[in-house]
């Protein structure tokens, strides 16, 4: 038979102690997972099932917090920022000169400012 990892002791008491041990740390263990799964579970029923916002203002972070670039709903680009509405996002891009359009999503195309 190989050796296992760790030398065991010969004597019984000795072994019944490391057993023991072995008892209570695994039931640390199982008390752990039961309450990290209660937990996942939890955050899992909390989230939000709506679908995601369709615009995306995102903002300078300067003092300042000026509309910087406008996103669609679906872009992966930055998760900083904050839901609007088409009104809202049609007025950044007319009124705030140095706001943009972000140019991987395009809100742009999607608002009909190109078509112009």
């Amino acid at each position: 038979m190989p050796e296992p990892l760790l030398p065991l002791p010969p004597a019984l008491d000795q072994l019944l102690v490391i057993r023991r041990w072995l008892d209570l740390t695994l039931a640390r263990v199982d008390e752990r997972i039961s309450v990290v799964r209660a937990a996942d579970e939890e955050r899992a029923r909390r989230r939000p099932s709506a679908e995601p916002p369709r615009w995306w203002i995102e903002y300078d972070i300067g003092v300042s917090r000026r509309p910087d670039r406008v996103h669609t709903g679906a872009c992966k680009v930055t998760s900083r920022g904050r839901a609007a509405t088409r009104q809202s996002v049609l007025e950044v891009l007319r009124t705030v000169p140095s706001a943009i359009a972000c140019p991987l999503c395009r809100p742009d195309s999607e608002l009909g400012l190109l078509d112009r």
